[in-house]
């Protein structure tokens, strides 16, 4: 008891501070259906797992070899959240000239985000690119695992 005493001087002298920081999120294995149809609109599916929570998202439909903070304004589009995580999927919409006409998410929590937004019309391969924002902090560019190409075939906007 009397070392106790003795150290009491000393823990007041001491302080404690402590920080909350949000842990952020991670966005994996982001994935597209393969082609889009170069005859009429397809909604070219995507998905991807979301660890945490993001307050935004973004959406960049760039030709296949550009990254995304080099699309055009014209090539972006954003959906406020919250976004929850787990397994989200959604779609965008895009024109045969490569046109986006509208992107939609559905949260695990069954929470549905529809906006619309125009390209510059285009006809290569394009990879669909996402970022997520946190508490205004922006999280790393992640790209889907495949390039999504053009296809004139009946078979150019596969189910999932």
């Amino acid at each position: 008891m009397r070392g106790l005493a003795l150290l009491l001087p000393l823990l007041a002298a001491c302080s404690l501070t402590l920080e909350v920081v949000y842990p952020g999120h991670r966005i994996a294995r982001l994935e597209t259906q393969p082609t889009y149809c170069a005859y009429g609109n397809t909604r070219v599916d995507y998905r991807f797992y979301l660890e945490g929570r993001v307050d935004r998202l973004e959406f960049y439909w760039v030709p296949e070899g550009k990254a995304p903070w080099e699309a055009a304004p014209q090539e972006r589009s954003a959906l406020g959240g919250p976004i929850y995580g787990g397994h989200v999927r959604g779609f965008v919409e895009v024109t045969p000239d490569g046109s986006i006409q509208a992107v939609s998410l559905v949260s695990p929590q069954g929470a549905s985000l529809p906006q619309g937004i125009g390209v510059e019309p285009a006809l290569p391969d394009r990879r669909l690119w996402l970022r997520g924002f946190t508490g205004g902090v922006a999280g790393p560019y992640v790209a889907a695992a495949n390039p999504v190409r053009g296809d004139a075939s009946s078979f150019c906007d596969p189910s999932w």
